[in-house]
């Protein structure tokens, strides 16, 4: 069976990379440097592949066409593409994906009762483009990108991120062959309302609620907020936090390490960055 190495929680968001200079320099500081922290922890776990849960921004797909979960089987995916990279001011680079394992997951998942769509061709802007920028920025670690609709009402439940967690746990554990390495990175959030009435708005209330409850081990309980209170407490970018709910449901009863917590105005996000114990 496989091993679970190394858990990582981090936010994203376009004005990281493409507009750093206009926040705080000790906040931008404290973020980056808590960043830093984490892409030398998840060297040192010497990942095999990196499975990436995290949420497309229409870049991949529409209204009209807005799959629930959504697993990338490509053999490389562009990080950013060269349009994301003049817009988010970072490289344009292709990332090599783990296609042989995502084309296991979904074949897994129809087992298990995920029926998980899955794309072969996918990119990426700030959604993983700016994580991987600070945290794989020599492009070394194969990655599996799983998408959850975070943006499109109606959205997966909660729980039912927290079970995908627990599904990727299993088939790491089950079908995978002993000596691989697996690690997990969720990407999103925390709180943040954008385009809507309240834009720029950050809620540190809900994001300490969020880590606090990461911190003490209780991330399971994350699974059980409702549309409403998210959307609410967090705005609607806030919903991006089933994305670090999947990886807790990786890692049930895990506590996590804050490295970084920054409400930064000017990147319109609530910013945390937190290393899971495995």
């Amino acid at each position: 069976m496989g091993a679970i190495v190394a858990g990582c929680l981090t936010s994203h968001a376009p004005n990281i990379t493409a507009k750093p200079v206009i926040a705080d320099p000790r906040q931008r500081e404290r973020f980056v440097a808590g960043l830093e922290t984490m892409r030398r922890r998840l060297a040192a776990a010497r990942p095999d592949v990196l499975v990436v849960f995290a949420n497309d921004h229409l870049q991949n797909f529409f209204y009209d066409n807005m799959p629930a979960v959504c697993v990338g089987v490509a053999a490389s995916y562009w990080a950013p593409s060269k349009g994301g990279a003049a817009f988010l001011k970072v490289p344009a680079r292709q990332i090599p994906g783990a296609r042989d394992w995502a084309k296991a997951l979904v074949q897994a998942g129809l087992e298990r009762g995920f029926d998980l769509a899955y794309a072969h061709e996918l990119e990426f802007w700030d959604d993983v483009s700016v994580p991987l920028h600070f945290l794989l920025p020599d492009a070394s670690v194969p990655i599996v990108p799983i998408l959850t609709n975070c943006v499109a009402p109606p959205l997966p439940r909660p729980r039912r991120s927290y079970e995908l967690g627990a599904f990727v746990e299993a088939f790491v554990d089950d079908a995978r062959p002993g000596a691989e390495r697996v690690a997990l990175l969720g990407t999103g959030g925390i709180s943040h309302w954008i385009g809507v009435p309240g834009h720029g708005r950050i809620n540190p209330e809900f994001d300490q609620r969020v880590l606090d409850a990461i911190r003490e081990g209780r991330g399971e309980s994350l699974a059980f907020l409702t549309h409403d209170e998210i959307e609410t407490q967090g705005g609607n970018g806030g919903q991006e936090v089933r994305n670090w709910i999947a990886v807790l449901g990786a890692l049930h009863g895990k506590k996590g390490e804050v490295l970084a917590y920054e409400p930064v105005p000017d990147w319109l996000t609530g910013c945390g960055a937190v290393w899971m114990d495995v």
